[in-house]
């Protein structure tokens, strides 16, 4: 006993005299070499890396594609449910084919053959074709523009008809943030009438829809230059609108669901009305700017009231008794007191005029002198 045992275990011995110690050899350069080459080639290691960048490029690639398709989908998805909630409403919407391709970039959408009408309200609008871009990056903004003609049957309103609208260039932009926001700009547009040979064309028309809330429930910003009116929208003023702009909000009540006269008599029951916050026209010899509120009367036709600030008023009095609008005696007084209350403006220039702009009764007047009679709007 007193042989193999002992001398089995004296081998494993701690450190002492006479005894191998049993970490001797671990500071040998070759295991030191070892231990830091496994540690440090996770890090270092070339393809490592390379198999590392590839592995977290295919997760980040099936991700975006799922996040495309999914896209796609949903914009298939918010059509569909327009035109579901449109026939809900008892109004009516349809398109002949759905198109999303692009992928792996902007979401290219195209509609062909839409069409949307309210029997009750009086409307239907076919377009051709529509065109819009989708960011996968920034999915609340939607850019587009309408291909072909736009033809527009109106049943009701103030000038019932059956029109077709084209334009040389347009675009849209559709913004979801701030209750949603609606910008087109167009140019070359060019409106027709169904039996009206001459066309009504604008060079550049700029027209802004912002949704809002209580106090003030919407605005629209509209912005015509350089308006050819055909021989049945022709003024004593003539045949030109240099410039028209117009800024609205609506407030009192929210907005109507629709355009109708159920919908319009409880709005302006509800004290809805439409704050002109800024009116500005050069009409022929007449150019005006002003401000006011407008509303609807008992019959649903507009009234209102302004005050405006009128240049060339003298040559306007002139057009109105020329083709009869105001006796020649009449024109003449007119003359005599606009010119003691036009002031001139700081800057120079013609002398300018603040007067009362009222519309009562489809008449538009700058204080005692109708300039236009309004054409009745029809809701039934």
């Amino acid at each position: 006993m007193s042989g193999g045992f002992y001398e089995l275990t004296a081998s494993y011995a701690l450190p002492g005299a006479g005894a191998t110690p049993y970490l001797e050899g671990m500071d040998d350069p070759q295991l030191t070499e070892i231990d830091d080459h496994v540690v440090e080639r996770p890090f270092t290691s070339p393809k490592r890396i390379l198999i590392t960048a590839v592995t977290l490029l295919v997760i980040a690639g099936v991700i975006y594609t799922a996040w495309w398709y999914w896209l796609a989908s949903e914009v298939r998805e918010q059509v569909d449910g327009w035109v579901g909630q449109m026939r809900l409403d008892g109004r009516d919407a349809a398109y002949e084919t759905l198109t999303v391709a692009g992928f792996p970039g902007d979401l290219v959408i195209d509609i062909d053959k839409l069409e949307a009408a309210d029997p009750n309200g009086g409307w239907r609008v076919h377009v051709s074709g529509l065109h819009a871009l989708l960011s996968p990056w920034k999915i609340d903004a939607l850019q587009g523009a309408f291909t072909g003609p736009v033809e527009l049957d109106l049943t009701k309103g103030a000038a019932p008809g059956r029109y077709s609208v084209t334009t040389e260039n347009n675009l849209i932009n559709i913004d979801r943030d701030s209750g949603g926001r609606v910008r087109a700009e167009l140019t070359g547009v060019q409106a027709t009438r169904e039996g009206v040979p001459d066309p009504l064309t604008v060079e550049t028309a700029s027209v802004i829809l912002v949704r809002g809330a209580n106090p003030v429930y919407g605005q629209a910003t509209i912005d015509l230059r350089k308006i050819d009116l055909p021989p049945e929208m022709h003024s004593a003023f003539g045949e030109n609108v240099a410039y028209l702009k117009i800024v609205a909000e609506a407030t009192g009540a929210e907005l109507p669901e629709g355009i109708n006269t159920g919908s319009l008599r409880k709005w302006t029951a509800d004290g809805g009305a439409v704050d002109i916050k800024q009116l500005e026209v050069r009409h022929g010899v007449l150019g005006m700017a002003g401000e006011g509120t407008m509303a609807l009367d008992g019959d649903l036709q507009p009234i209102g009231a302004f005050t405006a600030q009128i240049s060339g008023f003298n040559e306007a009095v002139d057009a109105l008794v020329a083709v009869g609008a105001a006796r020649e005696q009449d024109g003449a007084l007119a003359k005599v007191v606009l010119g003691v209350l036009a002031k001139s403006p700081p800057g120079g220039g013609p002398k300018i005029v603040s007067l009362p702009l009222s519309l009562q009764d489809r008449k538009l007047s700058v204080g005692p002198i109708p300039l236009i009679r309004l054409r009745p709007i029809e809701w039934e």
